[in-house]
């Protein structure tokens, strides 16, 4: 529990800093007067997209645990939006170890094996939105003078997942090796106890990349990923009508803004992402719009979108925290203790 605070603070320490950096230059009047111009049908329109998200989102997910076991639809689309909860309501992105702890069986998936699917997602999507974004701040820069400390930041976290990658490839590919060296490395100053554990976690870790060479698998994953990240970006676009100043951004726009947004936060904050995920949609509008608008409608947006985002998890992620397919007692040692314990067994659970 004392991890937990400590967490939290830093957590609310990086988010202040943040809020700080995406309000600086705010017109607090403008922003109030740019609100007045949204329309209620709009909101809703924008809450379907992204329940449609999410439900593309965790069935994407589905599709890596399936070498896994066989885990029913209700089951897996509860854990999938109770874990997305998760992950905007604790600190420092801990919410990721949520989605695994609670879909993992005793004797039949291994909460590491369940973890490897969610680290392939989240390295595949982080090279995804890199890449587009190097690429788009490449094409913007004949157009434009682009911000290096984007640029660098780009180029940086592409570097940093590509390695990711390989080493999940090689991991599988070569498993006795890889862990042989882990033992020889890094293990080697432990407990023996300890370091025969640490090795179980890190084979059923291994193990739960299975679906990297199957290619059906990875060619449905790597389809739906492009499917779910277009229908982020066109969400990001639709929601540019919200407001009369930012109506005239087109699809460049959107994605680079969704790139930035989504880059900008793999940095871990604090709960609900609030401050670095208003400054980093700032910073992408920062490209196309004025101080002016950028100070006005371009804060509102932020806003306007968070708050939508936000809200759409709650609201899809609060019912099933109450299904039969979830245990809360589970749930809550699993957020006071995320990060640190549960790897290395399966948790009892139930399935469709």
């Amino acid at each position: 529990m004392k991890k937990f605070w400590i967490n939290l603070t830093i957590s609310l320490a990086i988010g202040a800093l943040f809020i700080w950096l995406a309000v600086r230059g705010v017109n607090w009047a403008e922003v109030k007067k740019v609100f007045s111009q949204v329309d209620l049908t709009v909101l809703f329109v924008y809450f379907i997209i992204l329940s449609a998200i999410q439900f593309v989102r965790i069935l994407r997910w589905g599709v890596l645990l399936k070498p896994l076991g066989h885990i029913g639809f209700f089951r897996l689309f509860s854990v999938g939006s109770v874990g997305i909860l998760a992950l905007i309501l604790l600190p420092l992105r801990l919410g990721e170890f949520v989605r695994p702890i609670l879909i993992s069986e005793k004797g039949k998936i291994r909460t590491s094996a369940a973890l490897a699917t969610v680290v392939v997602e989240r390295v595949v999507d982080s090279l995804a939105m890199a890449s587009l974004l190097v690429v788009i701040l490449l094409f913007l820069e004949e157009r434009m003078i682009v911000p290096l400390e984007l640029r660098s930041w780009a180029f940086v976290i592409l570097g940093i997942f590509v390695l990711l990658l390989i080493f999940l490839v090689v991991a599988y590919r070569h498993q006795e090796s890889t862990i042989a060296w882990f033992k020889r490395w890094l293990l080697r100053p432990l407990p023996a106890r300890i370091r025969n554990r640490v090795v179980s976690i890190l084979r059923s870790f291994i193990g739960g990349l299975q679906a990297l060479p199957n290619f059906r698998l990875a060619s449905i994953f790597i389809g739906m990923t492009i499917v779910y990240w277009a229908m982020a970006g066109a969400g990001i676009l639709y929601m540019f009508g919200a407001f009369e100043e930012t109506s005239q951004l087109g699809w460049v726009e959107a994605l680079t803004v969704l790139s930035v947004l989504c880059v900008g936060l793999m940095i871990p904050a604090g709960p609900g992402m609030i401050g670095n995920f208003h400054y980093f949609v700032k910073l992408g509008l920062s490209l196309f719009v004025s101080e002016a608008v950028l100070g006005s409608a371009g804060v509102a947006y932020a806003i306007l979108v968070h708050a939508m985002q936000l809200g759409q998890q709650v609201v899809w992620g609060l019912p099933f925290l109450f299904s039969r397919h979830i245990s809360l007692g589970r749930f809550w040692e699993t957020t006071r203790n995320a990060g640190s314990s549960g790897l290395e067994e399966g948790t009892a659970g139930s399935g469709d």
